[in-house]
């Protein structure tokens, strides 16, 4: 690959790790928010969440229309411009006028970039001219990783070093990297999918390839499967498994970023090696495992260790479902991705979602204690227990939907990911 092109991955490098740190940095100012002087409820606060969600979803949906229209280089400069506003906006406004209006205009600007990054990275590295496809939208994804656990690390240990008062300097700090990558995207050169450059794409036709409904399935299932165990991990050891505060977010959310981001280098290099499918088939098993050890054992070093496994088993799923979707869909540029992105978010959502409906009933519903009693949970929080336990249906269901993929190829062939013809 040219010199040219490296400039280009290195920018997409920055651009998923920009997106980590929009969709994690305003979480860990949740502490500060609900105190004064701005006093927010718990409820205001899982709105901004909600609305967070909401903005993304869409801009997913009127990506698969702005994107052919406007080019790629247009709409990713603007993703990161957006999120640099965004940053900056979010360390202002909530001073400036009523906080919860301020957080919601910033999240808003946040939401837009990470929309728009998520939407158009991943297909300006999968138009690159290079044979490795799937381990170079693996290897892209694990700055997303990698941006999640900095973002953990380096907020925290800066909030305690300038003291929480002065919360609002960091995502000042933070707006630096959109900033810089906002130049770096009118500079590098860009390729795009054939179908958005030849602006060919029909959904209709789309819509008519039985595959592409299992594909927006293993979608959801990934991004559930994903979101479920990070979303909650950093509450169960500290509420179910009794450790401190501080090094539950580090054995929870942050280590398992550092272990998925490993899993996607691994398979960035070795993944050539091996079928896409058979590797994600495989990690949606040991990701079943993971859940429902976490579910049973009693062991606490056992059940971080599996915490930490499963960022590894899901590491591979969202990105190599991205390219197994590009590659059964060659023609459909952009707009795939938006699609697949919109199902992936709304499992990232039900996911966590689904876990604490399971956990709220738990503590209410007779049926429920028994059913946790009768599958051995007897932790110190059998609810959230017994929330990982079903949870545990959704990367098995991924595992289902990739044998019915796998089945229906044997009519419509797909070649596997990062071979060459």
């Amino acid at each position: 690959m040219s010199q040219g092109y490296k400039s280009t991955k290195k920018a997409c490098y920055l651009g998923y790790t920009i997106q980590a740190v929009v969709n994690n940095l305003t979480s860990l100012f949740f502490v500060i928010f609900s105190a004064k002087p701005f006093n927010l409820s718990e409820e205001e606060l899982g709105r901004l969440i909600f609305i967070n969600f909401a903005a993304q979803l869409i801009i997913d949906f009127l990506s698969i229309y702005i994107v052919p229209k406007f080019g790629y280089r247009k709409c990713v400069v603007t993703a990161q411009a957006s999120s640099a506003l965004g940053f900056i906006m979010l360390g202002s406004l909530p001073n400036i006028i009523p906080p919860f209006i301020g957080l919601v205009v910033a999240i808003i600007f946040l939401a837009i970039g990470s929309g728009l990054i998520e939407v158009l990275i991943s297909p300006i590295v999968e138009a690159l001219p290079d044979d490795n496809k799937a381990g170079n939208m693996s290897f892209l994804h694990s700055f997303y990783c990698w941006g999640q656990a900095a973002t953990v690390i380096v907020t925290t240990l800066l909030l305690h070093i300038i003291g929480y008062k002065n919360w609002f300097y960091l995502p000042f700090l933070w707006a630096v990297l959109p900033i810089i990558n906002t130049f770096l995207f009118t500079k590098v050169p860009i390729w795009e999918l054939k179908g958005d450059k030849e602006h060919s794409f029909s959904l209709s036709l789309l819509k008519k390839q039985k595959s592409f409904y299992l594909f927006l399935l293993l979608m959801f299932s990934a991004g559930a499967s994903e979101l479920a165990i990070v979303q909650w991990s950093s509450y169960f050891i500290d509420i179910g498994l009794n450790v401190d505060k501080w090094l539950g977010d580090i054995l929870g959310p942050c280590l398992f970023a550092i272990v998925m981001g490993t899993g996607r280098v691994l398979f960035a290099i070795f993944g050539k090696r091996f079928k896409t499918t058979a590797v994600i088939a495989t990690m949606s098993l040991l990701c079943v495992v993971c859940y429902l050890t976490v579910a049973i054992s009693s062991s606490v070093s056992l059940t971080i260790i599996a915490c930490a496994v499963c960022g590894f088993s899901v590491s591979v799923m969202w990105p190599g479902v991205f390219s197994l979707a590009a590659e059964r869909f060659p023609e459909s540029g952009s707009s795939l991705f938006s699609l697949l992105a919109m199902f992936g978010d709304v499992g990232c959502a039900t996911g966590p979602w689904l876990l604490g409906i399971v956990a709220d009933a738990t503590q209410t519903n007779g049926i429920a204690k028994k059913f946790a009693n009768l599958v051995g949970i007897t932790g110190s929080k059998p609810s959230i227990q017994l929330g990982f336990l079903v949870t545990a249906i959704i990367p098995f269901l991924m595992f289902v939907f990739l044998t019915l993929a796998l089945i229906h190829s044997k009519k419509v062939s797909i070649r596997p990911v990062g071979v060459n013809k």
